[in-house]
């Protein structure tokens, strides 16, 4: 059983709503950018269009966790529950792993773990996941999915 949360206030709901398309919308920015690094063969620009989707991706894939601090903006906060959506590649122990120490932390290990990032399944996972919350959404509050809306 996961811990109870604190019930938000409609604003509250709103602004996180607002975050959330942020996040969403950086993701496939980051991801575009990146394709677009990598047909003029620009590596740095590619580092930091890949950087920005990691980070992105981990914030979204944290927003679907089951738990998390009182101060984290859950999916569960928006629908009273978990909902089931799959995330099954980002939520995998390899790319979890990659994720946590590739992106904000300087580890020993990070030299060691694989660089290559599969982008356009991971960002086919988030797209469908959010999609589906904002489905899940609509039938609870329709503004709140319109403001947590498409990318």
């Amino acid at each position: 059983m996961t811990p109870s949360r604190p019930k938000r206030r409609k604003k509250a709901l709103a602004s996180a709503a607002d975050d959330l398309n942020y996040e969403w919308k950086m993701a496939n920015v980051a991801a575009k950018a990146l394709a677009q690094a990598q047909g003029a063969n620009d590596v740095w620009a590619q580092n930091l269009a890949l950087e920005s989707f990691l980070v992105h991706a981990r914030i979204i894939r944290e927003f679907f966790a089951a738990s998390g601090s009182a101060d984290d903006v859950l999916a569960r906060d928006f629908l009273w529950s978990e909902p089931k959506v799959r995330l099954t590649l980002l939520r995998s122990n390899p790319i979890r792993k990659r994720l946590n120490r590739r992106i904000a932390h300087l580890s020993y290990s990070r030299s060691r773990l694989k660089r290559a990032w599969d982008v356009r399944r991971l960002l086919n996972e988030i797209n469908s996941a959010m999609i589906q919350f904002v489905s899940l959404l609509a039938r609870r509050d329709r503004k709140l999915a319109s403001i947590a809306g498409a990318p």
